[in-house]
């Protein structure tokens, strides 16, 4: 074969060649429809073997929730790790830095909250006058009877909103009645028995209001 015809071939093997490579560099970039996110990136790159990352990441993802996860720390800066020297320990400091902070801030939420509840509830409280002390005195009678005869309709819509008791409260007024079990016997024995123990009541829910008035540090001032 003429040199000049060698040449020839080499010079069309190496177009052929240069030819096939761009070909292959236009497929990779037109495979490449979307960009790799540089946060989904740093989060493998950094949690690949890191049980203290993973650990850290979930804790703090319990407290913001998954939909705004990404777009929270990315906010509060986590892609600044990726200049680091090292990115799992930028990214461990990061989410245990944001997991704390996050949680004494709902902790300090919650201690205002109750403090501006606690604040409504003295506002509602009322003066202990003589009047409302009688009135309450007689309502605390008529609640325990009440609940000694078992009369659901008046204890649930009259007495617990009148007297401001939770559940709970209310549970543990029942509770303690219902282990009365002399003075229970004595009204199915005789039932008008609960009208004078009404009356005993009265007399000495009035002699000491604060003792027997049902709930009294919830109502009164």
């Amino acid at each position: 074969m003429k040199i000049s015809n060698i040449l020839t071939c080499a010079i069309v093997f190496i177009l052929a060649t240069g030819c096939v490579k761009n070909n292959m560099s236009k497929t990779k970039n037109n495979g490449k429809n979307i960009e790799v996110d540089p946060l989904t990136i740093l989060k493998e790159q950094t949690e690949q073997n890191n049980p203290f990352v993973s650990n850290a990441k979930n804790q703090l993802l319990q407290l913001v929730g998954d939909k705004q996860f990404d777009s929270y720390i990315k906010k509060q800066g986590i892609l600044d790790c990726k200049d680091d020297s090292n990115e799992s320990s930028c990214v461990l400091n990061f989410y245990l830095n944001e997991f704390y902070k996050l949680k004494y801030d709902i902790q300090l939420k919650k201690v205002i909250e109750e403090n501006q509840a606690e604040h409504k509830i003295e506002l509602k409280k009322i003066n202990p006058t003589d009047n409302n002390l009688n009135n309450y005195c007689q309502w605390s009678a008529d609640f325990v009877a009440a609940v000694y005869s078992k009369d659901t309709e008046n204890i649930t819509n009259r007495y617990q909103p009148l007297f401001r008791m939770s559940e709970q409260d209310l549970a543990a007024l029942q509770t303690k009645i219902l282990k009365d079990n002399y003075s229970h016997f004595l009204i199915d024995e005789n039932p008008s028995i609960l009208d004078e123990m009404k009356t005993d009541y009265l007399e000495n829910c009035l002699s000491s209001p604060k003792d027997n008035i049902i709930n009294y540090i919830n109502i009164f001032r």
